[in-house]
């Protein structure tokens, strides 16, 4: 009687399918957003102010859905979470596709949309990493993030500014929803979101050094309740803020303030495509967590996005504007990377979802505010300059932080290790 041959490692597949996934399913609703913004303002009758509140509700929603979407992957499995989160959009974007009024926009694209986001997306994608990966963990999550920087260049580079030019904005709504409704399918058919539950183990096997049984001080196990005991949970909290708030504000007022320096809407959309395609990059420079601290990393590309807010106040040239883009690019991505990593280096992989989960929901109350209180700046200033700037010195502050940043040490007398059923 022979035995079954051991099945191929499955891990990289999982990630590419997931970096697939995560792209589509956010990238083209986050991005479109701020690009159709002029033109749904002037059709729905909208001021700077409730454009960035329907953008603060929307990260409002899928922030503070993190304990909850945690424990749901935790219990119910990314794939469904994913499956799930994906249908909500795909009937989020159709309604906003059909939206007339503020009110039906702030419904559809901010509570829905938030829904959407919050159960199928950002944090389903960071456990997808976790689970499958020890010891390659910074590689996979830069892997699977990378996909929202992909997808997120060509919405702004090619869709956004196509669906203006040859449609309109409800029309790229409803594209939108179709895509939605394709990753629905693709995460429900393929995705496996545990190695564990088809007899695979992370990495491939059991890796040296690894977060196994004992967890990664090797002294128990990080629950949520033991992390939120730690200073290092809430710094990094601080540090989410930091890096997070310039790219969703820029993300919603970029183009406004492109086009206050003079710059056409083709090359507003050529200039914040570069920034999300140049994320990516800084994405994958995230591979250096794997060979330093992250958190090391993580004090270095918040200077360069500090730098980068910095000279986007001055972009009155191509020049400069694609400099300033490429530097926040780059931090930004790095940084996006960089914070997961550290919460799973820090607390464990049995603990990530939840613990992370917890994390969004702390984040969700502070950072969402941001783009509305841009929008009244805005209104009240006639420019960006402002934000821009305390945003510079947000980043550069954050970095030093960063640098001084340590593990946490679980404490000298062991924890029983939790049950990994």
């Amino acid at each position: 009687m022979t035995s079954n041959p051991p099945q191929r490692f499955l891990g990289w597949k999982m990630i590419g399918l997931g970096s697939a996934c995560y792209g589509l399913a956010i990238s083209p609703m986050y991005y479109s957003w701020g690009f159709f913004l002029p033109e749904m303002q002037r059709d729905l009758g909208m001021s700077d102010t409730q454009g960035g509140l329907i953008f603060s509700v929307f990260s409002w929603i899928y922030h503070g859905l993190g304990p909850v979407a945690g424990i749901a992957i935790a219990r119910l499995g990314i794939r469904l979470m994913m499956s799930l989160g994906a249908v909500i959009g795909a009937f989020a974007f159709w309604l906003m596709n059909r939206a007339d009024s503020f009110a039906e926009a702030m419904f559809a694209y901010a509570v829905l949309g938030g829904i959407a986001i919050g159960f199928g997306t950002i944090l389903a994608a960071q456990a997808l990493a976790s689970n499958w990966f020890i010891r390659y963990r910074s590689r996979a999550m830069a892997l699977i993030l990378g996909g929202g920087a992909v997808v997120g260049y060509l919405t702004l580079k090619y869709f956004a500014p196509g669906m203006l030019e040859f449609f309109d904005w409800r029309t790229g709504w409803l594209v939108i929803a179709g895509i939605s409704a394709l990753v629905a399918v693709l995460a429900g058919l393929f995705m496996r979101g545990e190695p564990e539950r088809i007899g695979q183990e992370p990495d491939g096997g059991v890796q040296a050094g690894s977060d196994g049984p004992s967890g990664p001080t090797g002294q128990g196990e990080w629950t949520a309740p033991l992390a939120l005991r730690t200073s290092q949970f809430y710094v990094l909290i601080g540090l989410s803020i930091a890096y997070g708030v310039p790219w969703g504000i820029i993300a919603v007022f970029g183009r406004h303030h492109l086009d206050a320096l003079g710059f056409t809407t083709a090359m507003a959309g050529s200039i914040l495509g570069a920034r999300v395609l140049v994320s990516l990059f800084g994405r994958l420079s995230a591979f250096a967590g794997d060979f330093m601290t992250p958190q090391r990393l993580l004090g270095i590309v918040l200077i360069l996005e500090g730098f980068g807010c910095a000279l986007f106040i001055v972009a009155n040239t191509a020049l400069i504007a694609y400099l300033s883009m490429v530097l926040i690019g780059l931090g930004f991505g790095a940084a996006y990377v960089c914070i997961p990593v550290v919460y799973s280096a820090f607390y464990g992989r049995r603990a990530f979802a939840t613990t992370v989960g917890i994390r969004f929901a702390i984040t969700g109350v502070i950072a969402p505010g941001a783009p509305t209180v841009a929008g009244m700046l805005s209104d009240w200033s006639g420019s960006h300059i402002l934000t821009l700037s305390v945003l510079s010195g947000l980043c550069l502050v954050g970095s030093l932080v960063a640098f001084g940043l340590r593990a946490p040490v679980l404490g000298a007398r062991p924890i029983a290790p939790v049950a990994t059923s």
